[in-house]
This record gives C-alpha cells, sequence and structure tokens, in this order.
C-alpha cells in the first residue's frame, strides 16, 4: 500500500476516535483508519505475523504521540469481556474553554483583521473576528492608535513574508517618486514597520543592490519567482535608509466626533467647524497622508493644503466610478 505521512495517518485516527460513539477496537482502527495496513486473510501466516506485528507497533506510537500532545484518549474495555479493549476520544476534555475578550483585546484583534482583509486568510480573519465579537465582554470602546489606517499593502505583505521565510525572489510593480512606475526584481530580506509605513528592504537584481521600498507603493500582486533558498540574507541589514528624509508638511483635516484616533494622536486639535473637529497634523509622504483620509471613508475631510485635498477628492470619485461600472 501507498505510504501514508505520519501526521496525515495521526489526524485520520484522532478523526475516527473524535466520532466513534462507543469505542474502536484494534481491528476497527486497522480496518478503517487510513495509513494502516489492512488485514489481508488471504496473507501467508509469516507474512500475516509481520504485518500485524508492524501495526501494533505503529499503533503504539501514535497512541504515545496523542496522548503527548494533550488529546484525551481513553481506554474503553467491553462490560462483558474485560479482555477486549477499545479507544476513543473524550470529545468534552478536548474541547477548549470559551473565549471571552474584554474591550482592549477586542480592539487589538479587529485592527489585526482589517490589517489582513485583502490577505489568503483575510475571509477567515473577519469569520474569527465575528465570533468573538459575539462572546466580548460589555464595556467602552477602546481608542486603537493605528486604527483606519490604510490596509492596501496588507496582500503584499502576506507574500512577502513568506517569499521571506522560504528565501525566494520576487517581482513587482513598484511606482517611486523618483523613478516611476517599473518592475522590480527583489531578493527579500526584511519587512519593517516606521511611523505607521510598511518597509521592505532587499537586494534589486536589476540594480545589483540593496534598495528599501514601501510597501504601500506597491502596484498589484507580488509574485514569487525564484525558487527556495535561492539567496542568502545578511546577517546585518542596514536600517539607515528608513531614517526619513522627505520634507515635512501640515495639514488640516475635519474629522467627526469619535473617530480618527490615528490622526488626532499624531495631531492637535486647533478647533471645531459645525460638527467636524479640526486636526492640524504633520505628514511626509502626500500618498500615505492621502490613503489614511481615504481609509476613513467620509469620517474626514482636508481642508488644506489645496493639493492634497484635491488628490483626495480625485481619488474618491476614481473609486466611485469603478465601483459604479
Amino acid at each position: 500500500m501507498p505510504r501514508t505521512d505520519p501526521a496525515e495517518r495521526l489526524l485520520n485516527l484522532i478523526i475516527a476516535l473524535t466520532h466513534a460513539r462507543v469505542r474502536m477496537t484494534r481491528s476497527e482502527i486497522r480496518d478503517t483508519v487510513a495509513g494502516y495496513e489492512r488485514e489481508d486473510p488471504s496473507a501467508p501466516p509469516e507474512q500475516a505475523a509481520r504485518t500485524t506485528a508492524a501495526f501494533e507497533r505503529m499503533f503504539e506510537r501514535d497512541k504515545d504521540d496523542l496522548r503527548r500532545m494533550g488529546v484525551p484518549l481513553l481506554t474503553v474495555t467491553d462490560s462483558a469481556h474485560g479482555d477486549d479493549i477499545g479507544y476513543r476520544i473524550d470529545v468534552s476534555e478536548a474541547a477548549l474553554e470559551a473565549v471571552a475578550l474584554t474591550p482592549a483585546e477586542m480592539a487589538v484583534v479587529g485592527l489585526a483583521a482589517d490589517f489582513w482583509q485583502d490577505a489568503t486568510l483575510g475571509a477567515d480573519a473577519r469569520q474569527g473576528v465575528a465570533k468573538l465579537a459575539a462572546r466580548a465582554t460589555g464595556g467602552h470602546s477602546i481608542e486603537v492608535p493605528f486604527a483606519a489606517r490604510s490596509a492596501s499593502g496588507s496582500a503584499a505583505t502576506g507574500v512577502l513574508a513568506e517569499a521571506i521565510a522560504e528565501r525566494r525572489a520576487v517581482s513587482f510593480a513598484y511606482a517611486s517618486a523618483a523613478s516611476g512606475h517599473s518592475i522590480r526584481q527583489v531578493e527579500p530580506w526584511l519587512l519593517v514597520l516606521r511611523g505607521g509605513q510598511q518597509y521592505l528592504i532587499g537586494q534589486d537584481r536589476d540594480r545589483g543592490q540593496a534598495r528599501t521600498y514601501r510597501v504601500s507603493r506597491i502596484d498589484g500582486e507580488v509574485a514569487i519567482v525564484g525558487q527556495p533558498h535561492g539567496f542568502d540574507i545578511p546577517r546585518d541589514i542596514d536600517l539607515g535608509a528608513l531614517v526619513p528624509t522627505a520634507a515635512e508638511n501640515h495639514a488640516i483635516v475635519a474629522v467627526r466626533p469619535d473617530s480618527a484616533h490615528a490622526l488626532r494622536r499624531r495631531g492637535e486639535v486647533i478647533g471645531v467647524d459645525g460638527q467636524w473637529d479640526l486636526v492640524k497634523v504633520t505628514y511626509r509622504h502626500p500618498d500615505a497622508m492621502r490613503a489614511q483620509i481615504l481609509a476613513l471613508a467620509g469620517a474626514a475631510r482636508v481642508i488644506e493644503p489645496v493639493e492634497l485635498r484635491d488628490a483626495v477628492v480625485s481619488f474618491a470619485r476614481a473609486a466611485v466610478e469603478v465601483r459604479g461600472g
């Protein structure tokens, strides 16, 4: 029979014993659980004895592994025949205690789910948060410092993290303020978060030198193009390129009450305009500031500078046109 991976066989055994109504005997396990060689009635006695001995050794190892993992494996004997032994998993003992998060913990989990909303596990993250929210304890809502940041780069982040772990080169379209839009072939080394922005540091293959890329400027999907273990990651990576070099700019943004906590923490409330609070914010990258305003989905509007206000309006109108088909 084809050889089954031990982990797969163990998983099959867990599933079988979990769904056993009363118990499963060794012969039932051998005949029904994928990964164990079934008994062959037509086999010669010597061969049958060898395969039976092999099953016994394998099953004993699997039992030990289950118990080491903390799986509540029970030995169940027949009430009429004490030497007739079977096994099952006590589901009530295997179940985890219900999770009840405080408002602060729920805020952090929700922030993580928002950040990964475009990644491979985004749907699973949202479903998990919904289930946890149903059991969260009551209380006041918690301000999260980095809430309402654009998550446009989260899908790229997942691919880049995987590529770094496997040391595989990647390719992506990149919009640079200096060289415009181009395709980059990069050996990714490190992902860094600085000033609310994510950066990728790696070796640019076409330019033959280490470069730093803002993840939010990656346009479209990141493709893994290299083979596993295709390069070595330096032990000492220079983070000097992450020192801010762009000039500081100032914006006045009108925000709704009880919203835009990230902007409020970065800036200073300088007044009110009707039902809006006026916040003065310092920023270095206009595109990042524009993305943060847009991520607030109408809870913020730019008063000045005019260039930033026009950029936000232009992108919002384009999004509406695209959505409208």
